[in-house]
């Protein structure tokens, strides 16, 4: 399954966004989550325009980078599958269980 970009970055953000600093965080949030386009981005932080697209690549970077390191994105999408497949069982003790491990998730 491919993912368009925002999808993936709002992804990576959920993972990652710790990582990032509080101006990388308000600029990828606008731009993946609330949609702003650059110049938006720029009228609202106050920067030039090419500056928020330099930091939105730095940022795009910095979450692909841990993520190809660390993978929990795709481990978690990994798991979910799994559950999935148990869930589909419908057999109630495992119900339980796989509940439970979404829940601890």
């Amino acid at each position: 399954m491919m993912l368009d970009k925002t999808e993936r970055m709002n992804i990576l953000l959920d993972w990652y966004e710790t990582l990032l600093t509080d101006n990388q965080k308000a600029v990828a949030a606008m731009h993946y989550r609330d949609d702003y386009s650059l110049a938006e981005i720029a009228e609202q932080t106050g920067i030039s325009r090419s500056a928020v697209y330099d930091t939105l690549q730095r940022t795009e970077r910095i979450l692909e980078t841990m993520e190809d390191k660390l993978q929990c994105a795709k481990k978690y999408q990994t798991r979910k599958q799994i559950y999935q497949k148990l869930s589909d069982l419908k057999i109630e003790a495992v119900d339980d269980i796989v509940k439970q491990l979404f829940e601890n998730e």
